[in-house]
């Protein structure tokens, strides 16, 4: 006897392929009916055997799409007075609001790779192949659910072909939302930057542009997510001359390498790395440096023994590296710091002076992203994500404890910046934005909080910011209240949302006695006081600053992280060390300024770029961390060693809730000058910071750690911690999320929900 079953299921199951998979199942089990996308994910309606649609219900669960994510499965049996004769896929109702993940975007997968190599295939050097399993999804997307209709793509009307196998089950392109082909696809253009066209078929394009990079040109390539500037990564002219131009003087670029095999051949490559780099996701990965060979290290990463390595996550770059076969610089399409460029116009007009060519094609890019980084501490594999962006944005992996029906817009920080909303009964988290003190990308993050009104149809009713009463981002709550008067504000403390994110995470609200360890370069405390080196506690719903680093005062502003030499006399309060490196002018005015500074800092960021300068960094800081990253990586290179007995240089002090910043430098300063060794002096340093979370955790007597704030990027830092503290204590690091401040627009919302009053 023939039943009829509802089967409802949530999750990311929208752009992945779950409609025809559904169907193609359906169609094996002889089954009818259809199956369709809504607002909380997809619907099946489904007819037959009830013994053989419980199989058929099993199934899905145990064989979805590769790149599925269930979050909740549901079958009912329905009473229906319509009968199927067939399964089919119905199209999605109009105009209906997305109440589910957001589909990120895909690498291209090794059946696309093939075809676009295959000379008897007729997609040959077509680099916009995709199917079911691969491609573009929220770069392109202008509104969800993932529908060509609501796609760049929808301008591109498939031809006979690709009609033809997005109509048919046994093909990988059924019900392909992004299908297309040479016929009736997206178009390249190749230009040097004078706009003068250098025509050819594709594989003439692809073959002149490998030759201009072997020529030592730098190429602007149209990436599905944004323009990347691409130059010979063997070529340290070259390399020089991108770093010149786009005045980038010391940080490191990422590098494109076509394989893994090149990648091995360079760099200590771990198995779950390796699985990271190959992953649909396909972040930049960071990795120790194995063998130089041809690279030009200095010019790629100076004064670094590690590497940001990538695989071609499309047909674009799969194209040029398999041709090319040598390393690529692939770095954002952006100048001093502004936002990756999508759009020609801009990217013509602003990449002019960097670029000698660009490789421009007439997909629109919705949503322009960065390349997201992680890298894994060396010793315990501990995962650290250093940037959240395309392959994971804009969905988190974190299961939240309630919804919620306010709709709610998280501001974040400024720098490092990510919005966060709640337009419906999920929770999204877009990808890093950036620095919003470039006019570009506070642009950048103006029209995210616009697109995602337009994506789901949201007006936000809590506006949640920064305390900090000179935020960026603040600036857009006055637009908000503007068009709605009802629009209120709440404003939650920097670290407290750091604090917030780690606790939401991994889960941890329904626990007690949770010690919080934050810190970073700084965060607004009050009037007064610059946090940066934060003990919390949770405890029953509250948050409570239990420690911190003993502040010392905070000079000429932001112009403090930037010169280590300023933080290291503050630090020292006018050691005699550190009165060597200022002429009689500077040191009377410093000093001066030092002394009647109103405002104090505990900020571990600036002890640590104090350390930093003490043992050797004495250059101006040039990019975000700089002096942090010098550091760890002196540190790492003790570390390697075996058999090394560790110094605690506070092993005589009672730390319960302060750390003695000033005797903790002094200490180290000390050392340097009767011990040239500076690798074990930085390593030291790193474990007598390990030592101080002991004392401050058995003062409270807390038996939980939780980490979060741009310090824990440090690998060395996070290795010694589990080396040492994991036997006594129960630790949590952020492995979902970034430890830096992309995470606070998320812990902003979770503190709003967890500790509103």
């Amino acid at each position: 006897m023939s039943s009829s079953f509802q089967i409802k299921i949530s999750g990311t199951v929208q752009g992945v392929g779950f409609r025809p998979f559904t169907y193609n199942l359906a169609t094996k089990f002889n089954l009818k009916g259809y199956v369709s996308n809504i607002e909380s994910g997809v619907i099946i309606v489904v007819q037959g055997i009830e013994k053989t649609i419980i199989e058929f219900y099993n199934d899905i669960k145990r064989k979805h799409p590769k790149y599925a994510k269930i979050n909740a499965i549901e079958i009912s049996e329905v009473l229906t007075e319509e009968k199927f004769d067939h399964f089919f896929i119905k199209p999605t109702e109009k105009n209906i609001l997305i109440n589910s993940p957001l589909t990120p975007d895909f690498a291209i997968c090794k059946n696309c790779k093939d075809e676009i190599l295959d000379p008897e295939n007729s997609r040959y050097y077509y680099p916009f192949t995709s199917c079911t399993s691969c491609g573009p999804r929220y770069a392109i997307t202008e509104k969800f659910p993932f529908e060509r209709e609501n796609t760049s793509m929808n301008t591109f009307k498939m031809c006979d072909v690709c009609e033809e196998e997005y109509s048919n089950p046994s093909n990988i392109r059924f019900h392909s939302q992004t299908n297309s082909c040479p016929n009736c696809g997206i178009k390249i253009l190749f230009t040097d930057n004078t706009a003068t066209i250098i025509s050819g078929t594709n594989k003439e394009i692809f073959e002149t542009i490998s030759q201009k990079l072997n020529d030592g040109k730098i190429i602007a390539v149209k990436n599905t997510s944004g323009y990347l500037l691409l130059c010979d990564a063997t070529n340290a002219q070259t390399v020089q001359e991108l770093r010149n131009r786009k005045k980038r003087l010391t940080k490191p670029f990422a590098v494109l390498f076509p394989d893994t095999k090149q990648i091995d051949n360079h760099l200590f490559c771990h198995k779950s790395e390796k699985e990271l780099l190959k992953s649909t996701q396909a972040p930049i990965v960071i990795l120790p440096l194995k063998k130089q060979i041809d690279l030009a290290l200095e010019q790629i990463a100076p004064n670094m023994k590690t590497i940001g390595a990538m695989l071609p996550n499309s047909g674009i770059l799969h194209l040029i590296s398999n041709l090319f076969q040598k390393p690529l610089i692939a770095t954002s399409g952006n100048f001093n710091g502004s936002s990756i460029f999508a759009d020609q116009n801009e990217a013509v007009k602003t990449l002019n002076p960097i670029a000698d060519y660009y490789l421009h094609h007439n997909l629109e890019i919705q949503n322009s992203q960065d390349d997201s980084v992680i890298k894994f501490s060396r010793k315990n594999r501990q995962k650290i994500i250093l940037r959240n962006a395309r392959g994971f944005a804009p969905n988190l992996d974190v299961s939240f404890l309630e919804n919620t029906s306010e709709r709610l817009l998280c501001l974040g920080a400024t720098l490092k910046n990510t919005i966060t909303i709640t337009p419906n009964n999920q929770v999204y988290m877009s990808e890093y934005i950036g620095d919003l003190l470039n006019f570009d990308t506070y642009n950048r993050f103006e029209k995210k909080i616009q697109n995602y009104q337009h994506f789901f149809d949201f007006s936000p009713k809590t506006v949640v910011c920064d305390r900090h009463p000179n935020y960026e981002n603040n600036k857009i709550i006055s637009a908000l209240v503007s068009k709605d008067q009802n629009v209120a504000t709440v404003k939650i403390q920097h670290h407290e949302a750091h604090f917030s994110a780690i606790l939401s995470e991994k889960k941890l609200w329904q626990k007690s006695k949770i010690l919080g360890v934050i810190w970073d370069g700084s965060g607004f405390g009050s009037d007064t006081e610059i946090f940066g080196g934060e003990f919390f506690e949770y405890d029953h719903n509250v948050i409570i600053r239990i420690g911190h680093l003993e502040c010392f005062s905070w000079i000429l502003g932001d112009q403090m992280a930037k010169n280590p030499k300023m933080s290291a006399l503050s630090i020292s309060r006018n050691s005699v060390f550190f009165q060597s490196y200022f002429d009689k002018n500077e040191l009377k005015i410093y000093s001066k300024l030092i002394k009647n500074s109103t405002i104090k800092t505990s900020s571990m960021g600036r002890l640590i770029d104090a350390v930093a300068f003490t043992l050797g960094f004495k250059e101006i800081i040039l990019f975000e961390a700089e002096a942090g990253i010098y550091l760890e990586n002196l540190a790492q290179q003790a570390f390697n060693k075996s058999d090394l007995k560790l110094k605690d240089y506070l092993k005589d002090e009672e730390v319960t809730h302060l750390i003695p910043t000033k005797k903790l430098l002094l200490q180290v300063a000390k050392a340097a000058q009767t011990n040239k060794d500076f690798d074990i002096i930085a390593l030291n340093f790193h474990y007598t910071l390990v030592k101080c979370i002991e004392k401050v955790a058995a003062f409270s007597k807390s038996k939980e750690i939780a980490f979060s704030g741009g310090v824990f990027q440090n690998s060395v830092l996070v290795d010694l911690i589990i080396d040492h503290l994991k036997p006594k204590y129960k630790l949590h690091f952020h492995e979902t999320l970034s430890p830096n401040d992309e995470n606070i627009s998320f812990g902003q919302l979770n503190h709003y929900l967890h500790l509103k009053k």
